[in-house]
Order: C-alpha cells, then structure tokens, then sequence
C-alpha cells in the first residue's frame, strides 16, 4: 500500500473504531475476526494451492503481523516501561518486576483492541473471487455478515 492510501485507511478505522460498533457490527466483526484467525493468522498460508491465495495470504498475514502483534508487544512495552519508571521513582533503585508482570498483561489487553479494529481491512484484503478457496469462504462469511447487518455489500 502506498502511505496515502495507508494513512486514509488507518484514520479510517480510527474514526469507526472511536465511534462505537453496534451489537450487530460485532456480531459481524467476530465472524470476521474468525475467518482471519482461522484462514490466516493460524494457517500456513503456503499450503493454498494456487500462487494468488498464497501471495494474499503472506500479504494479509504480514499486516496483521505488523498492525496487531508488534503494535500490541510495543504498546506492552510502552507500559511496562511507565510501571517501571514509576516504581524506579518510589523505590529508588530499578526492577524488572515491572516488565515480567506488565509487559504480557498489557500485550493481552491491546491485541483483540487493534485486531478489532483492523479485521475488516484484514478481511477485504481477501476478497479473491469465488475461483479461489480463500475467496470462496471469504464469501461464505460475507454472507452472514450482510445477513447480519442486514445489507446488499458484495
């Protein structure tokens, strides 16, 4: 993606993230949410067998990499290191307490946060055409999700 068109999607799910999602958008982003989980994140994505599946697979898994899991372990560390900075403050000598303790906790609280909050993006990288495996299930889904939110979005 070119950085334009990456800062128009991030404010973009910025803005829709920061309005709220309804019972029903959550019903859909969970069933989003599962096919990535299920068709990207714990797959091998170069086990599809056609080239087009496998490039789109390494592509979307190499943003959720970067978007959720190194974005969620920064974050983390962001907090471990204010705790620590605090406690170096009241205690006067340094710990790694801080970093054992809050650096998983914090990291479990920010990965469902921003993969919420980037799952349609993930989702629609997917969208390969009913040829496909990967565009066939993708469709599956789409299916329950219109169905959910009660809409025509193909």
């Amino acid at each position: 993606m070119s950085r334009a068109i990456r800062r128009y999607v991030n404010s973009k799910e910025e803005m829709e993230y920061d309005r709220g999602l309804s019972a029903e958008e959550m019903q859909a982003a969970k069933l989003r949410k599962a096919f990535v989980q299920k068709f990207i994140a714990d797959f091998d994505t170069n086990f599809y067998k056609t080239q087009e599946e496998r490039d789109w697979g390494y592509v979307v898994r190499r943003e959720y990499r970067y978007d959720v899991t190194y974005t969620s372990l920064v974050d983390g560390w962001a907090c471990a290191a204010a705790v620590s900075m605090v406690r170096m403050f009241q205690t006067k000598r340094f710990s790694w307490a801080p970093y054992f303790v809050v650096w998983p906790i914090a990291y479990l609280y920010f990965q469902p946060i921003k993969f919420l909050k980037h799952n349609k993006k993930y989702f629609d990288m997917c969208n390969l055409g009913e040829t496909y495996y990967l565009g066939r299930e993708r469709n599956k889904v789409l299916v329950e999700c219109n169905r959910i939110l009660d809409r025509e979005d193909f």
